[in-house]
């Protein structure tokens, strides 16, 4: 039986030093998550989303399937707005935070919200996906400012929804997290406030170049559909008996070959990265698949014999399946979702021009977005195998904001360099 626990303001008070107003930017399946959790933390919430018509604000929450993470079987609570305005919610903000909705949106999100900052106000401005450079996106988007970007390395937890703008769900959560700030060191403070929202007591420190690179969705869903469909026309139907429901619990071979062959070249790129930044403690971790899934999903793992094993007999990755739209004659492969749409120009593109950048052969990535970039009608690799195509100016492509090997962990709005020598190059 479900037992649900409804934020008391004296709950509230106790659990956190720190009254804030947190915005929640999204309508996806974290975004009742974290706006509940910073409810029952204590901070007025706003949630900013295209369809505040289906949310109900006096009644958000989500069911929880981890109870080693929270006691709690449920959490509801009442935030305080839910508003498609802007203005009605980024004025007063302490903190944004971008969650529930694909990364390859941030930069048109970043560019509503930006006539709405106060400058001159601390304001925290975060993902919940830390990777695909969402540093050298805000900072270009956003420009000068006394905001403090941050993100989530990974998503907290895997999570779905049960009742859109309503309840969400958490299926397994994190038992380690690491928190991406622009120093690295988290000189801004947020990661103590993001422990008591999130219920992570153990929350640690990285930067955003780790994240970029740190295992997550284009390190899963790419390798996972392309060793199933890379013989794919684009057009013929599939079985629907013949194809995998399960995204990773019913992975085959061909896409564990290319799952572990992707994990490989990361690791590669990372070793060569080391040499140009010695100092960098965060690109020392170890970013094999391996490594990444059980340190984050420990006790929630059946078979921790290598990645492949690890990644199907993840509990917290059970339920998520593949897409598939119905056709005449079966089935084929969703390309309109964010598997096919938001990975490769925010991961695999970004990998493979830090690869080039540093003289790093990916023949394995390569195929891959050759392989997406046709299903969708894009040209990102080029013949001359680089991210020049028609379309790359899609994709988060440091050298494209002018950065190199050196200047990648800091980005583009580092050590208070003038503007001019920040601005993104064509």
């Amino acid at each position: 039986q479900v037992t649900a626990a409804r934020s008391s303001s004296a709950l509230c008070r106790s659990t956190s030093a720190i009254a804030m107003f947190v915005t929640v930017v999204g309508g996806g399946n974290s975004t009742p998550i974290f706006a509940a959790l910073a409810k029952d933390a204590g901070h007025q919430v706003a949630i900013l989303t295209r369809r505040p018509q289906d949310w109900n604000k006096d009644d958000i929450g989500f069911v929880n399937e981890d109870l080693s993470y929270m006691p709690q079987s449920e959490l509801r609570v009442a935030v305080d707005v839910v508003t498609s305005e802007p203005a009605e919610c980024i004025p007063q903000s302490d903190m944004i935070f971008i969650a529930g909705l694909p990364i390859h949106f941030n930069p048109q999100v970043l560019a509503k919200i930006k006539p709405h900052l106060d400058m001159s106000r601390k304001v925290y401005i975060g993902s919940i996906c830390a990777y695909g450079g969402f540093n050298w996106v805000a900072a270009e988007v956003l420009g000068q400012g006394n905001y403090s970007l941050f993100g989530t390395q990974l998503i907290p937890w895997c999570c779905g929804t049960i009742e859109y703008g309503r309840t969400g769900l958490v299926i397994g959560a994190k038992r380690l997290l690491r928190i991406a700030t622009e120093d690295g060191k988290d000189a801004d403070g947020v990661k103590p406030l993001l422990a008591k929202i999130l219920k992570m007591d153990f929350l640690t420190d990285t930067d955003f170049l780790a994240s970029s690179l740190w295992p997550n969705n284009p390190s899963l869903h790419p390798p996972i559909l392309y060793g199933l469909f890379k013989d794919w026309d684009g057009l013929a139907a599939y079985d629907p008996e013949a194809v995998p429901s399960f995204i990773y619990a019913d992975m085959r071979t061909e896409s564990a070959k290319a799952m572990v062959g992707e994990s490989d070249e990361l690791c590669a790129i990372v070793l060569k990265l080391r040499t140009f930044l010695p100092h960098n403690e965060h690109l020392k971790n170890d970013f094999s698949m391996f490594h990444c899934v059980n340190e984050n999903y420990k006790e929630q793992i059946t078979c921790a014999y290598d990645a492949v094993s690890s990644v199907m007999t993840n509990k917290a990755f059970a339920k998520h399946k593949i897409p598939y739209t119905k056709v005449e004659g079966g089935v084929v492969p969703t390309l309109k979702h964010k598997f096919f749409e938001t990975d490769l120009p925010f991961g695999l593109c970004t990998f493979k021009d830090i690869a080039v950048m540093i003289g790093v052969e990916t023949p394995i990535i390569d195929a891959m977005i050759r392989w997406n970039q046709k299903l969708i009608g894009k040209e990102y690799l080029t013949d001359d195998n680089q991210i020049n195509g028609r379309d790359a100016g899609e994709c988060v492509l440091p050298s494209r904001f002018g950065l190199t090997p050196q200047t990648l962990e800091f980005g583009n709005r580092s050590m208070g360099e003038p503007e001019s020598k920040r601005s993104r190059t064509a």
